[in-house]
């Protein structure tokens, strides 16, 4: 089900949200709370730890109390916020109805306030356009979506941190030095790198990013990058899922075959994006020793992490289902895993 302003009369029904934002450089959830059918906000209570202050939510909520001079039917909450069973107390306490729903349910609510925190805020998901719902998002704005991982989610990087704590302080600069990286300005990536760096030092995670860099201009420096990653975490998933790239490219098939799959039993299962980067680069490997059933089998896996990813269902597409090399029992299965 998915709620819209109109469905509530004012003061019927509240909504506490997150969003997700960094404040003077530190990754800080902001929770929100707003009448619904108004979309009036109530006020913000800012959390820089895993749960927003008891103390601070109740004070928020008795404001909103005595501005409306009533409490709420409804409360809602997206599910599985960090928060949900802390407002659920409170709401019980007040004998208000608490309802969890998807946050996909509150987008045509959400986008709006999201999108204009962004012009305050750094806040990636706003940024990458994920909470413009004028139209329904595309392809490619879903695939942007799946790369930001959850403030609450483990870290990409596999430290075992939950995001928030680990490499999220320096997205924003890592963002800006691949993009510039990939745009040949290795200068600019460079500086942008040294910003990264400044914050959090010489993690495995920059050290990976930095081999990324350089492997546009220097391969042995690049080389010498991965390898001191790979000293520190061994099971970094990037820095396998690189070196693999490195390994197909010399024609050693079956090293990369190791080093995606290390990637991919080391990517937290809810990156969803980078899953489905490297199975998708798996199956080729697999493609490229003619061992089809896996390659398939790789491919289709990839689509089941990023369904609306085209390089996958192109692979699918092309290599299995439309070649005439391959045997026939295996192109006519389209069957996803």
């Amino acid at each position: 089900m998915r709620y819209s302003i109109d469905q509530f009369q004012p003061g019927e029904a509240w909504l506490v949200f997150r969003v997700d934002c960094l404040v003077q450089d530190q990754p800080v959830d902001i929770y929100l709370l707003m009448d619904v059918a108004s979309t009036y906000l109530f006020g913000c209570v800012l959390a820089p730890g895993e749960l927003p202050e008891i103390n601070q939510v109740i004070k928020l909520m008795q404001a909103a109390h005595e501005t409306k001079n009533a409490w709420p039917k409804k409360f809602f909450c997206p599910e599985q916020d960090p928060a949900e069973d802390l407002f659920r107390r409170i709401a019980q306490k007040e004998g208000i109805s608490f309802e969890v729903a998807p946050l996909s349910s509150f987008e045509r609510i959400l986008g709006p306030v999201k999108k204009s925190f962004s012009k305050h805020f750094y806040s990636p998901l706003a940024s990458a356009g994920a909470f413009d719902y004028d139209t329904p998002p595309s392809d490619e704005q879903r695939m942007s979506q799946s790369f930001i991982p959850d403030s609450y989610d483990l870290c990409p990087c596999a430290s075992g941190l939950k995001y928030k704590f680990c490499c999220k302080p320096t997205f924003r600069e890592i963002t800006h030095a691949m993009a510039a990286a990939e745009k040949g300005q290795i200068k600019e990536a460079l500086e942008w790198m040294e910003k990264a760096k400044r914050k959090v030092g010489e993690t495995p995670e920059i050290l990976c990013r930095y081999a990324v860099v350089y492997s546009f201009i220097d391969t042995v420096k690049a080389d010498e990058f991965l390898e001191k990653c790979l000293m520190a975490a061994p099971c970094h998933p990037r820095a396998n899922y690189v070196r693999g790239i490195c390994l197909k490219e010399k024609g050693d098939m079956e090293g990369a075959i190791k080093a995606y799959k290390t990637a991919i039993e080391n990517y937290p299962s809810t990156d969803r994006y980078h899953l489905n980067e490297a199975w998708n680069n798996l199956g080729t490997a697999y493609y490229d020793l003619k061992r089809y059933v896996e390659a398939k089998g790789a491919w289709e896996k990839a689509l089941a992490y990023l369904p609306e990813d085209p390089v996958a269902a192109g692979n699918l597409n092309n290599f299995i289902h439309e070649n005439p090399d391959i045997p026939r029992e295996l192109r006519g299965s389209r069957r996803i895993h």
